[in-house]
């Protein structure tokens, strides 16, 4: 542990050179002596001392206490006073500066060393204190920012809630109200409108609850080993049965088995969201492709479609929860899908770039570490 360097700032260079002495047989290192406020502001800024001696009456424009108020204020470094003078305008003009202690001359080296210790252990806990300060406001901040953030969460649900809502209401009073005049196609269309909100609102709280897992930290990157050839062939598979004919999916790769070490609900997560909305943005007859590489240290998914693009200026919101690009239409979505992907790669410490052109297609490329095996 290195030893408390102590700033002398005395006028009587007799005095000064005791007090060193006297200071270097209890333990402290005698950082520097000097003999005017200029010097000691001068001094405190170069040599940073734990601590200073200071003498009020010294020679210069600058007596002690002003030139500890300036060291207080500009420096936060503790100042004991020493001085000869005890009457009360002195006492007075030292307390205004907010000393760590006050010495009178003469004094003995028990009542210096208690009087160092006391100062240095009590501006040690001001800092913490401060540090404590200074935490518990960052705190409050950002829990301040979580409830406005959760406030306009709150308020976007709503919105999104909406829509599908009106869409149930108005087609269910249809059919309460006409359904002797509705052919029986009519009626089925009706029905049909009911069920895709209700399919559109299941989604939207699919997805509200898996974003609201990440934010609330209840989603845990839980590594183990994950085959992923394997995994991404059944994941295509499965969301080929789902769209039938619709768009060509199709999974390249240069391996024939890569054992990575990732949080497999995670993966799927991601994937599943940046191929469906590749799929979802995409004219039918369309192709989607999945790539996957790999290297000794980490992997690497790439996610390309034919569709409609993502315009320049919609390309940094991309990833925050509700926000959808001004070109999508009528094509239906909650935003929150990028919102997902985006926590999923976060919690794997991994990184996601995007490349658009609007009519022309966009591609995903997602990196994750990973210690990897493959042949």
């Amino acid at each position: 542990m290195s030893k408390i360097k102590i700033l002398i700032v005395e006028d009587e260079a007799i005095v000064a050179e005791d007090i060193a002495s006297r200071l270097e047989k209890m333990g402290y290192v005698a950082a520097e002596i000097v003999d005017s406020g200029e010097e000691a502001i001068v001094a405190a800024t170069t040599t940073q001392p734990d601590l200073i001696l200071m003498d009020i009456m010294l020679s210069g424009d600058i007596d002690g206490t002003e030139a500890a108020g300036q060291i207080r204020t500009q420096l936060n470094i503790p100042v004991v006073y020493l001085t000869a003078y005890a009457d009360e305008d002195t006492l007075h003009q030292a307390k205004i500066t907010s000393p760590f202690g006050y010495i009178l001359k003469p004094f003995k080296d028990k009542e210096l060393h208690a009087t160092i210790e006391i100062a240095l252990s009590r501006h040690q806990a001001e800092v913490e204190v401060q540090k404590a300060l200074s935490a518990a406001q960052v705190f409050q901040q950002e829990a301040q920012a979580c409830t406005q953030r959760k406030s306009q969460y709150l308020s976007m649900v709503s919105h999104e809630f909406r829509t599908p809502l009106s869409t149930i209401n108005l087609a269910a009073e249809t059919l309460r109200r006409r359904s002797h005049q509705l052919s029986e196609e009519q009626k089925k269309q009706h029905l049909y409108c009911i069920q895709d909100a209700v399919e559109s609102m299941n989604q939207l709280l699919k997805d509200i609850l898996t974003l609201g897992k990440a934010d609330s930290y209840q989603f845990k990157c839980n590594i183990a080993s994950l085959e992923l050839v394997h995994f991404c062939q059944e994941l295509l598979e499965n969301l080929q049965w789902t769209i039938g004919r619709k768009h060509a999916l199709i999974f390249s790769t240069e391996r024939n088995f890569i054992e990575v070490y990732l949080d497999k609900k995670l993966v799927w997560h991601l994937l599943n969201n940046l191929l469906s909305n590749a799929i979802k943005y995409s004219p039918q007859g369309s192709t989607v492709w999945l790539r996957l590489s790999c290297q000794k240290k980490e992997i690497c998914f790439q996610v390309q479609d034919q569709g409609i693009g993502i315009p320049p200026e919609y390309q940094e919101l991309l990833f925050e929860p509700f926000q959808r690009a001004a070109n999508v239409g009528e094509i239906p979505g909650t935003g929150l899908g990028l919102a997902i992907v985006k926590r999923a790669i976060e919690l794997h410490t991994g990184q996601i770039k995007v490349e658009s052109e609007v009519n022309k297609g966009t591609t995903f490329t997602v990196i994750l570490p990973s210690h990897t095996n493959f042949n």
